[in-house]
């Protein structure tokens, strides 16, 4: 048994998105137990395995007092240069700010995930105007099998910038729903080809 293990991330939504949240987490494959006050649920990332202590999230409603600071720290970064060179940055390269991440050991299931986000974002779906997704292909000529499932792939078009490891695929969800103070305003969803494992990696 290991020594340590990452337990959960707990999340709190803005005021008036509980089901947004919950339908971004449903879509991401998660699932929901509602085990606590009204507001609050445990969101399992493996179900099967699931032992509700670790490898998982907690979704809860933000408090009054942290969302009267969100809103003001919106206000603030509306009219800030700082914020809006971090904001063009987080859009070019998402990895260059706090976030978390989100394991696949399926690429078909993260193809699955991609194509029902894109759906929930367009106009009309719940996620619209809340999410917004970037795409870094595994990176190519590395390895003919990985080449020849990525061209295969229905959610790349092969124009995608390849990814900052060698041997996966990143993609990169920004959303608004929990607010600026957290670390989940990005998640990073991935899977990693078989010789991702062979040794460790090597990122940039």
């Amino acid at each position: 048994m290991a020594a340590r293990t990452l337990g959960h991330l707990a999340l709190y939504y803005v005021p008036g998105t509980e089901e947004q949240a919950r339908a971004l987490f449903r879509t991401l494959g998660f699932t929901l137990v509602d085990n606590g006050p009204p507001g609050f649920a445990s969101a399992l990332a493996d179900e099967p395995t699931a032992n509700h202590h670790d490898n998982l999230m907690y979704l809860a409603a933000m408090t009054d007092q942290q969302w009267a600071l969100e809103q003001e720290l919106r206000e603030r970064l509306e009219t800030s240069e700082n914020a809006g060179a971090f904001r063009e940055l987080l859009t070019q390269w998402p990895e260059a700010g706090p976030h978390v991440g989100v394991k696949y050991e399926s690429l078909q299931e993260l193809e699955r995930v991609l194509g029902t986000l894109e759906e929930d974002s367009a106009p009309g779906g719940p996620l619209h105007g809340h999410v917004q997704v970037r795409k870094f292909r595994a990176r190519p000529g590395l390895d003919p099998d990985v080449d020849a499932r990525m061209a295969r792939s229905p959610a790349f078009t092969g124009a995608e910038h390849p990814a900052f490891g060698d041997h996966i695929v990143q993609c990169f969800l920004r959303t608004d729903l929990f607010g600026v103070l957290s670390s989940a305003s990005t998640i990073e969803l991935d899977y990693a080809f078989a010789p991702f494992f062979d040794h460790p990696p090597v990122y940039g």
